[in-house]
């Protein structure tokens, strides 16, 4: 059976990177198909549904309950905070800059790196680029 993926973190709606794919988990975690995929309470989950000032579980109610990404961006944009286009890039930045910053962090980072395959690789320095080579979309 194929595993089910989330949209990539690169991929923008409204023009704040990780939205599509936090949608897809929403619908993915109702349907019991996430598949050992933190969701709502950590990662850029965490990040996003606190920058748009939106609670988790009313995301993920209105996510399974409207039909498509564009009634999704509507509700986030009447319900949560209202962010500049300057905000937006600059929370977008941060987001696609995320990195291992502590000894700590690097070496689960280079742990997970090493479990999917990527070992040695210089390239993988962000965790947007370990979710797209973990995910096959980075060869």
């Amino acid at each position: 059976m194929q595993k089910l993926l989330p949209r990539s973190p690169y991929e923008r709606l409204g023009d704040y990177v990780h939205l599509p794919r936090l949608i897809d988990k929403a619908r993915l975690h109702r349907q019991g198909l996430l598949n050992g995929y933190n969701y709502k309470t950590v990662g850029f989950d965490k990040h996003l549904l606190a920058f748009l000032k939106i609670d988790p579980d009313a995301f993920e109610k209105m996510a399974n309950e409207l039909d498509d990404d564009a009634a999704i961006l509507d509700w986030i944009r009447r319900t949560g905070v209202q962010h500049s286009p300057a905000e937006i890039a600059q929370w977008n930045q941060a987001m696609i800059a995320r990195h291992p910053d502590t000894a700590v962090k690097k070496a689960r980072f280079l742990h997970f790196l090493k479990e999917a395959g990527g070992e040695g690789r210089k390239d993988i320095r962000t965790y947007f680029d370990l979710i797209e080579f973990d995910e096959g979309r980075l060869k």
